[in-house]
Order: C-alpha cells, then structure tokens, then sequence
C-alpha cells in the first residue's frame, strides 16, 4: 500500500484533524507550563468543559439532522434556576431535579413545534427562545440570591466521587455513551442521518421527518435541562446571564469534532473531543498568562479553520478516491483487452487444426 493510499484513509476518519489538534495543544501546553499536567489542573478542566461536553452532545443530533439549536444555553441557565428555585423552597432533590429537565424539555417543545411543525427556520425560532430564556432567568434572579442549598446529595452530583472519579465526569460519561450508543446503533439514530443528508428522499421513502425533528429539538432541550441541574449542583448559586455563551461553544466544539453543519455527517464522541480541545486552550491560554478575554477570539478562529480545513481534507480525499476509483478501471480495462488478446492465436490455432484435420 502507498503512502498515499495510506494518508487517505487516515485522513478520511472524521475527527482526526481535531484529535490530532487536541495532542499537540497538550504537549505545547505541558512544555509551557509545569502546572498543566497536574492532578487539580486536570481534574479543573474536565469539570470545567462537562456542560459544554453535555451540550455539545445533544447539538450534534440537531446538527446531523440538519438543524440549529441557539436556545441549549438560556435553557441551561433557566434549568439552573427552577433547580434551585424548588430546592430551596424546601423541595425534595427529585423534584429539583424533575423541575430542571422539565424546564429543558419546555424548551425543546417550544422549538420542536415552531420548527418541525410551523416550519418556521430553526435559526429564528431558537434566537426567540434564547431571548425568552435569558429573559425568564433575569426575572427569577432580580432581587433574589438563588444561593445556599444545603444539601450533601444535591452537591454530590458533581463533587462526590465514584471509585475515585468525580460524580460530575462518570455521570457525563454515561450520557455521552448512551447518546453515541442510540446515534448509531439504533433506527431512530440511522434515521437521522438520513434526514440530514436528503430530507426529501428520506420522506418519500415514508420517514416522519416532521415527527424525528420534533423529537431531535426535544432531546436537545432534554440534555440542556439535565446540563442545568449539574450546573446548579457545581455552583450551587445562579446568577443572571448563567449558561451566556455555552451554545457557540457547544456549536463550535461540534463542529471541531467534524459534525457538519449541512447535515447527515458526524458522531457524539467527536463532538466532545471538540468541547476537550476548547476546553484544553482555554485552561492553557490562562495558565501561561493570556488574557481569558483572547478566549472569544481564539473560539472564533477555531471554528473558521476547522471548517475550513475539514473542507480542505474531505475535497483532497474524494479526489485521491476518485482518482484511484478512475486508475483501477483503466486497469480492470487493460487486464480485459489484454485477456482478448491472449486467447485470440488460441482460437486461430484451434481453427487452423480443425482445417488439417478435415
């Protein structure tokens, strides 16, 4: 096998080009820093990139399937609220709980029903219900501290720990399995793909495509409410503005990790290799004294050249495969005409000696 050869398939897996960033800004970053490779620096950023991670996670189902989702950060914040509203009204930790992914769920309702049904552009619809979340956040949090619960098991969620790994990371974990699990190995995940790639195809091949996108924004607000109570339980306060911001960095860390968004291409662990280099240059950048404020701009740049350069990658590989595709035909046609050729003074020869047999 080639070189080529070789380079293209490698380059043909989706989300390398991120991996690959991930590793080296790990490496620059250590050599940069002593502090970087610590056990409290590690343990920071991975607590530091879960909501992302989480949000990331159900942004890379409306992605796929071809849609947009602004609102996961007010309904975040919002989520972070109603948790704590009810907990500190003297409400049970499952109520708490039920009352932010509930919260969530709404949310998903809201831009399920507008988008998939209305058909009214998911850009429009969830810039509305990101105002009305952030609006509804600054309501709840004016002229009341949302602060002081005092519950060991509402805490734990985040800062306990499971066989020595935090609450926070395992339970993360076992959401980001169960979403790749049912993205790829379930009809309902398969089914999504096909929508996002042709959405006309896959309705005349009788898909409820109105249905599975209403479905596709509720899981997206679902997640958002479950990433608010974990942020409640991290913080154990919420202040106005809270979640501000989480939905371009789910975006751009989806998009880092090679979900398209044109739809019908990308996988939920490639969005969180995404949401671990954001989060990796952002715990970098602060340790080697760059202002947090560079963040923004260095977020916005990654999305820029991700985007481009996943371009880059996929047009060299389709024209590598094409190539090779053209190569092998003209060899299959050679192999052909030659074949041809070599039985041709056989079938003289047979001819001839049929002749002298006469």
């Amino acid at each position: 096998m080639s070189v080529r050869t070789r380079l293209t398939q490698t380059l043909a897996i989706d989300g390398l080009p991120v991996a690959a960033a991930l590793a080296l800004a790990v490496v620059f970053f250590s050599l940069a820093s002593p502090f970087f490779l610590t056990q409290e620096n590690i343990s920071n950023l991975l607590t530091q990139s879960l909501f992302v991670i989480i949000l990331a996670a159900g942004m890379t189902f409306v992605l796929i399937v071809g849609g947009f989702d602004l609102s996961v950060g007010a309904a975040t914040g919002l989520s972070a609220a109603t948790t704590m509203l009810v907990l500190m009204n003297g409400g049970a930790l499952p109520l708490g709980i039920l009352a932010g992914i509930a919260t969530g769920m709404a949310f998903g309702i809201i831009n399920g029903f507008f988008i998939a049904v209305m058909e009214i552009n998911a850009f429009i619809v969830t810039l509305a219900t990101l105002s009305i979340g952030a609006g509804a956040l600054q309501v709840l949090t004016t002229g009341t501290q949302l602060t002081g619960v005092s519950l060991p098991a509402f805490a734990w969620l985040t800062k306990g720990s499971i066989l020595g790994i935090p609450t926070g990371v395992v339970i993360t974990l076992v959401i980001v399995a169960a979403l790749e699990w049912v993205l790829l190995f379930t009809t309902f995940g398969r089914t999504i793909f096909a929508v996002g790639t042709n959405p006309r195809a896959a309705f005349l091949a009788g898909t409820p495509v109105r249905r599975l996108t209403f479905s596709v924004y509720l899981l997206s607000g679902t997640i958002a409410g479950l990433a608010g109570v974990l942020l409640a339980s991290h913080l154990n306060s919420v202040q106005p503005g809270l979640g501000q911001g989480y939905e371009l960095s789910a975006i751009a860390a989806a998009v880092l990790g090679g979900v398209s968004l044109a739809g019908g291409r990308g996988s939920v662990w490639r969005a969180v290799i995404g949401a671990l280099f954001l989060a990796t240059m952002a715990q970098g950048l602060q340790l080697i004294g760059v202002d947090p404020l560079w963040f923004s701009i260095v977020t916005g740049a990654s999305i820029v050249i991700a985007v481009a350069f996943d371009r880059a990658v996929q047009q060299w590989v389709i024209k590598q495969l094409a190539a090779a595709t053209t190569k092998r035909q003209i060899f299959d046609d050679s192999d052909a005409s030659a074949s041809v050729s070599a039985d041709a003074p056989t079938t003289s020869a047979t001819r001839s000696s049929v002749r002298n047999t006469k």
